[in-house]
């Protein structure tokens, strides 16, 4: 018998919709939250985007309360995929087509946690351009 609240590692979870951000207009230095969770979770994978050039991204990873920051320099209309490495903490940002994102995705495996949330945010001023994310998940 599994204890409610506890996932049996042999039953998978059940994969859930897509948790989407669409930020039109976002301001400076405000995080928007793309997904926030309180039950056992696992966690695919993550990308975001910003629609002007000249930002920077900046992405909040929380997991059971410890918190990862990274950043980059985002190209106009270009995903990234944020990547999470447990060995030593590390949270980064790739492009979406490069050679790093393409072994991230097939050698990586899920992250699974109790709760996870996930911010992004823009922390240049350089245009208006919508933000966006996506966050591909299943939960017990």
């Amino acid at each position: 018998m599994v204890k409610k609240g506890n996932p049996a590692p042999t039953v998978p979870p059940e994969h859930q919709p897509d948790a989407v951000l669409t930020q039109a207009n976002p301001v400076q230095n405000t995080w928007y939250t793309l997904l926030s969770t309180t039950i056992n979770v696992r966690l695919y994978a993550i990308t975001v985007m910003v629609e002007t050039t000249g930002e920077t991204l900046e992405v909040r990873l929380t997991i059971d309360g410890n918190v990862h920051v990274a950043s980059i320099a985002a190209a106009a209309n270009t995903y990234y995929y944020v990547f999470y490495r447990p060995s030593d903490g590390t949270l980064q940002l790739e492009p979406t087509g490069s050679l790093f994102h393409v072994n991230a995705v097939l050698g990586a495996k899920a992250l699974e946690s109790r709760s996870i949330k996930v911010e992004v945010r823009k922390t240049t001023a350089a245009g208006s351009g919508t933000l966006n994310g996506r966050a591909v998940y299943g939960r017990w």
